[in-house]
């Protein structure tokens, strides 16, 4: 079976940061796809009930006690989130430590470290980011020379993704689900927003079971719901249904997974269920103009989504969106001997597909940051034995190449 990082009762996955567009990879093979995608419709299910006061107010929730954060094969010093905000400045968090880097990668400076529980984050420029854990809302405005611990609200967050320094946006409650390289809310959450930065949040109405949540402006947002897609275009006061995800086989729906991108949205939806040493899950692009599935895991079904090329591999792992036109889809092969970590670039909106090759030197990717088709860093775990390794690597020539930048554990 699938090695997993699991979060008991809450866990997250954040809504990535799109990158500025860079110029395409001059070769893909795949062709154009082959797909049928539902209409679009005014949803029908009810908004999420919004949650209690206290929400707005900031306060932890009374008589709560901490979730604990389990992590399974990936180690109790688990790698969980990358991001860089540019070819030389990023972070990477964990669950013991926040990593920083200046120069590429080529040097990590710890920024904090202990118990700090975190599985995600979001930074929008060289200063300014938050950090998001099972208890825990950081921020800093000096890139990351000194944190900040915000009040979380009640429910507790469960991702966030800012547009700004103020405005923000985000999924919180909830009970797990799978989802891209971590677990997230999968039934029960509900969506949050703020006008000050993370200090204070209020409820927005929303589709049931939110899961994740993007916007590329205060007023142009994403969210996948119930394994569902959605869009907003007032700043997530009202949702429309955008793609329908695959219902299969007569289980419940997946998790949907979103990343932003210039008002364009790269989309996951994963599972539910897994077998054969596969997992059902399915990419899409998604703008204005309409949603476009790009691949399907072909050993599942996945009715409604008429699309025959396959997925990087056989289980979902993390996705970077680079830009509107292109993405990053790193997979994971459990029957490939200790694992191989498979990836595939989708450029010109979704229509064109290049499997890449393997990410070199780990097992298991648990996220991914990519600024170019060309540039991009992942982190994850090589097994050796039963022990996991955590390891920082990054490519600077679309993947024909790999260096470890960090390894520890």
């Amino acid at each position: 079976m699938r090695s997993r990082l699991v979060i008991a009762a809450v866990a997250l996955l954040a809504a990535g940061c799109g990158s500025a567009p860079s110029s395409p990879a001059t070769s893909a093979s795949g062709g154009q796809t082959s797909a049928t995608v539902p209409a679009t419709v005014t949803p029908t299910a009810p908004a999420s009930s919004a949650p209690s006061a206290s929400a707005q107010a900031g306060q932890a929730c009374a008589g709560t006690p901490p979730s604990q954060l389990v992590v399974g094969d990936f180690g109790t010093d688990a790698l969980t989130y990358v991001q860089f905000v540019s070819a030389s400045q990023g972070w990477v968090v964990g669950r013991r430590q926040i990593l920083a880097t200046t120069d590429g990668g080529a040097t990590w400076t710890v920024q904090d470290q202990g118990d700090l529980n975190l599985v995600s984050g979001d930074f929008i420029s060289s200063t300014t980011g938050w950090a998001v854990g099972v208890h825990t809302l950081l921020f800093t405005d000096n890139g990351g020379s000194t944190w900040t611990r915000l009040p979380e609200p009640c429910p507790a967050l469960q991702s966030v993704h800012f547009v700004s320094a103020s405005v923000g946006f985000a999924v919180a409650g909830g009970s797990g689900a799978q989802g891209t390289g971590t677990t997230a809310p999968g039934t029960g959450g509900v969506v949050l927003t703020t006008t000050d930065g993370g200090r204070s949040w209020h409820a927005l109405p929303a589709p049931a079971n939110p899961q994740s949540i993007c916007f590329s402006s205060p007023d142009s947002g994403w969210l996948g719901a119930d394994g569902k897609l959605y869009a907003s275009s007032d700043g997530g006061y009202s949702w429309k249904l955008r793609a329908r995800g695959v219902h299969g086989g007569g289980l419940s729906p997946g998790f949907m997974a979103v990343q932003c991108a210039n008002g364009s949205a790269w989309a996951e939806e994963i599972g539910p269920g897994a077998g054969m040493s596969q997992e059902p899950h399915v990419g899409f692009h998604a703008d204005p103009a309409g949603v476009t599935p790009i691949f399907a895991e072909q050993y599942f079904p996945h009715p409604g989504v008429t699309i025959s090329i396959e997925s990087p591999s056989a289980y979902a792992g993390p996705m970077s969106a680079i830009s509107a036109s292109a993405a990053a889809f790193v997979d994971w092969c459990d029957a490939c001997g200790y694992g191989t970590v498979p990836w595939d670039l989708a450029t010109s909106d979704g229509q064109q597909l290049t499997h890449e090759g393997n990410v070199a030197d780990i097992n298991e990717a648990s996220s991914a940051s990519f600024l170019s088709p060309y540039l991009g860093w992942v982190i994850g775990i090589v097994v050796n034995g039963t022990h996991p390794i955590q390891r920082i690597v990054r490519t600077e020539d679309g993947g024909r190449t790999w260096q470890v930048q960090y390894s520890a554990g």
